[in-house]
C-alpha cells in the first residue's frame, strides 16, 4: 500500500510542478508515514518496476506512461462547482445554430483546461431525420434535402428521368416524411433501399420516383467536420518549450487524422477514452495524451470531443470537464 500511495503522490507532484520529484519533497508534502530513506528505497523499486525513471543520477524521479495509467485508473473524479456552473452558463446562452455550437465547444474546453481541444461534428447519418424537402430547380433537375433534428442539412442536386412539378415534389416529400418519421438518416437509407426492391416500387411510378429522389440524397457521404481551438494555450505548457515537441503537437492538431481516429474510437465505444503517450496507436501522438468521449442525441452517439496535451496533464480535473461538457452538449442537442 505504501508503494502505491508513494506512486500516486509522485505523479501528483510531477503534474503540479513539471520537475523531477525527490524523496524530501514527498516527505514534506505528503503524510505517508515513512522517512526519506524509505521513500528513496520505494522509489528505486518503482523505477525497477517501470513506473518511475530518473532523468539524471542526482535528480528526482519522473513518472512513466505506466505510472500515469495507474494514476488515471485510480481516479474517482468529480467536477468542481465553478466548472460545472461555467459549462451550464455557456450552453444556456447558446443559440440553436449548430455550427456555432460546435465552434464554441472547443473554445470552452480550451479555456477551462489550458489545453488544445477538438470536437468532431455530429455525424448526420446518426442524427434523427426531421424532414425531407424537394425543390424543382429547372426541367428534370431537383434539389433534394434531408434536414436533421439538430438543424444539419444534407442536400444533393438530382437529375431525374422525367420532369416533376413542384406540387408533385411536395407530395413525394410528404410521403417520405410520413414513412421516415422517427428514423435516422442511416435508417432512412436502408428503408428506401428495401422499399425499392419491393413490388409496389416497380408498379407505382409515384412511389418509385419519391424513393429514387430520397435515395439519391441519403446515399451522399458527409464529410466529418473537426473543430479545433486552444493551440496557443497548449504550447505554453513546459513540455512544449522544446521546439521539436511543440512542432509535434502543432502537426497533430493541424493534420487531425491521428486524433480523428481516437475520436472515432471514442464514438464507437460510447464512452470515455484516455490514451496516454505510448498507448496511442499513432506514433505522432506518442508524446501526448488524449482524453476523448462521445456526445449523443437521445441514446445515439453522434460525435466526440477531446482534449490533447502533454502526458503530464491534470487528469483529475480534465477528465470530469470533458465528460460534463459532453453531457451538456448532448442535452442541448436533444432540445
Amino acid at each position: 500500500m505504501r508503494q502505491q500511495a508513494l506512486l500516486l503522490a509522485t505523479v501528483q507532484e510531477y503534474i503540479a510542478t513539471a520537475e523531477p520529484v525527490g524523496s524530501q519533497q514527498i516527505v514534506a508534502r505528503h503524510r505517508l508515514g515513512v522517512r526519506a530513506a524509505m521513500v528513496r528505497n520505494l522509489m528505486a523499486e518503482l523505477e525497477d518496476a517501470g513506473y518511475l525513471r530518473q532523468p539524471h543520477t542526482s535528480a528526482g524521479r519522473v513518472p512513466t506512461d505506466k505510472a500515469y495509467r495507474y494514476y488515471v485508473d485510480s481516479l474517482v473524479s468529480r467536477i468542481g462547482f465553478e466548472d460545472r456552473a461555467q459549462i451550464e452558463l455557456h450552453y444556456s446562452t447558446r443559440s440553436r445554430d449548430l455550427d456555432g455550437i460546435m465552434r464554441d465547444t472547443p473554445k470552452l474546453l480550451a479555456l477551462l483546461t489550458g489545453q488544445a481541444a477538438m470536437v468532431m461534428g455530429p455525424r448526420l447519418e446518426s442524427m434523427m431525420l426531421e424532414r425531407v424537402n424537394f425543390v424543382r430547380l429547372r426541367e428534370r433537375q431537383v434539389l433534394a434535402m434531408f434536414v436533421a433534428s439538430a438543424g444539419q442539412v444534407q442536400n444533393h442536386i438530382v437529375e431525374t428521368d422525367r420532369d416533376h412539378s413542384q406540387d408533385e415534389l411536395e407530395r413525394m416529400a410528404r410521403y417520405l416524411n410520413e414513412s421516415l418519421a422517427g428514423r435516422t438518416l442511416d435508417e432512412a437509407r436502408r428503408w428506401i433501399e428495401e422499399r425499392l426492391r419491393e413490388e409496389r416500387a416497380v408498379y407505382d411510378r409515384f412511389v418509385r420516383d419519391a424513393l429514387v429522389l430520397g435515395g439519391a440524397v441519403a446515399e451522399q457521404a458527409v464529410r466529418t467536420e473537426i473543430y479545433v481551438d486552444g493551440s496557443l494555450q497548449a504550447i505554453e505548457q513546459p513540455e512544449f518549450s522544446n521546439p521539436e515537441r511543440m512542432r509535434e503537437l502543432l502537426r497533430a492538431l493541424d493534420d487531425k487524422t491521428a486524433i480523428l481516429d481516437l475520436l472515432e474510437r471514442s464514438l464507437a465505444r460510447r464512452g470515455l477514452t484516455v490514451s496516454i503517450g505510448s498507448e496511442n496507436y499513432d506514433a505522432r501522438l506518442a508524446g501526448l495524451s488524449v482524453i476523448a468521449t462521445s456526445y449523443a442525441t437521445g441514446t445515439t452517439p453522434v460525435g466526440s470531443l477531446a482534449i490533447v496535451g502533454p502526458v503530464r496533464m491534470d487528469y483529475d480535473r480534465v477528465i470530469p470537464l470533458v465528460e460534463y461538457t459532453a453531457r451538456a452538449l448532448s442535452k442541448l442537442l436533444e432540445h
